[in-house]
């Protein structure tokens, strides 16, 4: 006769298989997020953009070089707006916050700058349109910088 406590251990044993299994199906139907193949590289701005207005491949190549120069002046812009909102607070730790204002107005300077790079960007992207391309794009313009307010989410 078996011992009661082996009887509940192997009970316990079915359980966490029968788990197991109902975790590996739900991972295969359900693949977590940022996986490689799983739709998530056309939710990124330039592929909705290049979509919707279906730009020919010598478009795709002028658009690129375009995203790029913005995407490396905007890192600058934005690395700075970093380091001052750094000094910013780095104010608190003293006991006279006489930078403050100095600052305030920096970043807001650097966030104005941000805001005219992005919009002189899409200036220069609808350059890059035919006529049935820049009503398409006239359409699409707030939903495309919807996308860019939302922060990407990087795999884990």
């Amino acid at each position: 006769m078996e011992n009661k406590s082996y009887k509940y251990w192997k009970i316990f044993a079915f359980i966490l298989i029968g788990l197991n299994i109902i975790l590996i199906v739900f991972l295969l139907l359900h693949p977590p997020m940022g996986r490689p193949g799983d739709g998530k590289e056309r939710d990124k701005p330039e592929n909705f953009i290049i979509e919707k207005l279906k730009f020919t491949e010598q478009q795709q190549a002028d658009f690129n070089k375009l995203r790029e120069a913005h995407h490396d002046s905007l890192g600058i812009l934005q690395e700075e707006g970093k380091k001052l909102r750094q000094s910013f607070f780095e104010e608190l730790k003293s006991d006279s916050v006489s930078h403050k204002n100095e600052i305030a107005a920096e970043i807001a300077e650097n966030q104005k700058q941000i805001e005219m790079l992005t919009y002189n960007h899409f200036e220069k992207v609808k350059k890059l349109c035919t006529p049935e391309q820049k009503a398409i794009f006239n359409t699409i313009i707030m939903e495309i910088i919807d996308k860019l307010g939302k922060p990407q989410r990087e795999p884990r």
